[in-house]
């Protein structure tokens, strides 16, 4: 029987030296995978760098382009807002000028109309005698 416990501790042995070495392969390949990825990851954090600085400088162009375009608008706005007073005075110097000349011209008319009315009917009440 002490055969058998000897039998089975030597194969409960090569056993376990067969899964420690079963174990140190697949290390030594988890290792080789891990290696792998750290000079992906290596050559992705080089290849990253310039693109987040072109990413940047292009951000920055966009917000330069952004607030120049509000510049325009807003320069664009005055310059309407600016007109739009401009009109508003024209038409309100317009309605001065109108209300200013229009009654003493309103009064010229009408007294050179009375004064023709008045030659007319003076003129017209002789017979024309040349006939």
């Amino acid at each position: 029987m002490e055969a058998y416990i000897q039998l089975g501790q030597l194969l409960a042995l090569l056993s376990a030296s067969a899964l420690c070495i079963y174990l140190i392969v697949t290390l030594v390949r988890l290792k080789g995978v891990i290696d792998l990825a750290q000079k992906d990851l290596a050559e992705l954090n080089k290849s990253i760098g310039p693109l987040l600085e072109n990413l940047k400088i292009v951000s920055e162009k966009m917000k330069s382009i952004a607030t120049k375009i509000d510049d325009q608008v807003n320069l664009f706005k005055g310059s309407l807002e600016s007109f739009k007073k401009m009109s508003e005075n024209i038409v309100q110097f317009e309605e001065r000028v109108q209300q200013r000349l229009e009654d003493p011209i309103n009064r010229v008319s009408n007294i050179i109309a009375s004064i023709i009315n008045r030659f007319a009917s003076f003129f017209g009440r002789f017979p024309n005698q040349s006939n």
